[in-house]
């Protein structure tokens, strides 16, 4: 198996089993514990470590699930395309639980060394999560 379809292989855990089967332990596996992380500016939610967001954004959207539309690889990089639906259910970013629906989606560019992330480049539309939950005007 070449280096980039390893790579992509670790990706995919990172959405399927990280995020859809909520398996933190495996970040210890796929990611270093110092992900350089590149949001976009006005970016709502900038965590300081990949397993902040995880936990943060599973007290909020606890049954999140993602779906891969997309997935390519080069050199060291992968680059998802994504989207997602979640319920919010619990508090996020100071916001008390507003139990709507929420959808998102994104494309994440990963970095990858010796089979585990190091850094992110993500490209999410924050706003209009922020809006689906009536924090700001539609």
């Amino acid at each position: 198996m070449s280096v980039q379809e390893e790579n992509k292989a670790v990706v995919r855990r990172y959405w399927l089993e990280l995020w859809n089967e909520k398996r933190g332990e495996l970040l210890d596996e796929i990611a270093i514990e110092d992900v350089v992380f590149h949001f976009p500016d006005g970016q709502a939610h900038q965590p300081p470590t990949l397993r902040k967001w995880f936990e943060t954004a599973l007290i909020a959207f606890p049954d999140v699930h993602f779906q891969l539309h997309d997935e390519l690889a080069e050199g060291d990089k992968v680059v998802s395309r994504w989207s997602y639906v979640a319920t919010n259910t619990g508090e996020f970013l100071g916001r008390p639980a507003t139990h709507l629906p929420v959808t998102d989606r994104g494309i994440d560019i990963f970095r990858l060394e010796n089979g585990k992330i190091v850094e992110m480049w993500v490209a999410q539309d924050s706003l209009g999560l922020l809006q689906q939950m009536g924090v700001l005007p539609a």
